[in-house]
């Protein structure tokens, strides 16, 4: 790949967005491609605003400037928002659907903002958004801690990241800690074939903007 991408992490601590991060530097490296990973900012304690930031290519930095961030997976709608100064208008963004109160909107008995409202700020910004059952989808691979590895498959799947989806799935199922390889194996299956169905979604928006047949729209016979 030629130049750097950036991507960042957000969600609430407890949800392994710094997993995430790691995860996805560490693909890129098994890709034999230059990639750092960023520090936490914000608090990483259970209920805490947490973004972790990737930047895959050549330099040596991790930091992702405000509208620099090409990839942004949001474990949690409302960081989704939080992170809008790092998205780029070209950017891909991914948000977990399922909310978490966040630990300062409890404490000043704040009301959550509507989701609505949340994806409405984002799609004025970035290239497109997608919103993912990822929660939904973890449960079903058998844990809810297995967000980030389906997130991480939903990346795959819609071909955001210069890293073969082959390599992605084998770093998931290496990552260290639990629950166990085939949990998380199944959670990177689910998230990824979401991402494929995404991605046909989109290319048949695309054709069909363009007035390019699709396979639901056969072209016309030649006169």
């Amino acid at each position: 790949m030629s130049g750097t991408l950036g991507i960042a992490g957000v969600g609430v601590g407890g949800q392994g967005v710094v997993r995430l991060a790691r995860l996805l530097g560490r693909a890129a490296m098994q890709a034999g491609l230059e990639a750092r990973v960023g520090q936490i900012h914000g608090l990483s304690q259970r209920g805490g605003s947490v973004e972790a930031t990737v930047v895959i290519g050549p330099g040596n930095t991790a930091y992702v400037s405000p509208g620099e961030a090409e990839v942004v997976v949001a474990l949690e709608p409302l960081e989704a928002a939080r992170a809008l100064p790092k998205i780029s208008g070209n950017a891909s963004v991914l948000v977990n659907r399922t909310p978490i109160v966040p630990t300062n909107v409890t404490l000043h008995r704040a009301a959550y903002p509507d989701l609505d409202s949340l994806l409405s700020q984002i799609e004025d910004v970035a290239r497109e958004v997608h919103l993912i059952e990822g929660t939904e989808l973890a449960r079903q691979a058998g844990s809810v801690r297995l967000l980030n590895v389906v997130m991480v498959g939903v990346v795959a799947g819609l071909d955001l990241l210069p890293v073969l989806p082959g390599i992605l799935a084998a770093t998931a199922e290496q990552f260290h800690g639990s629950p166990h390889t085939l949990a998380r194996r199944r959670a990177f299956s689910l998230g990824e074939e979401l991402g494929r169905e995404l991605a046909a979604a989109r290319l048949l928006a695309t054709r069909a903007a363009i007035g390019e047949p699709g396979r639901d729209h056969p072209a016309a016979p030649q006169r």
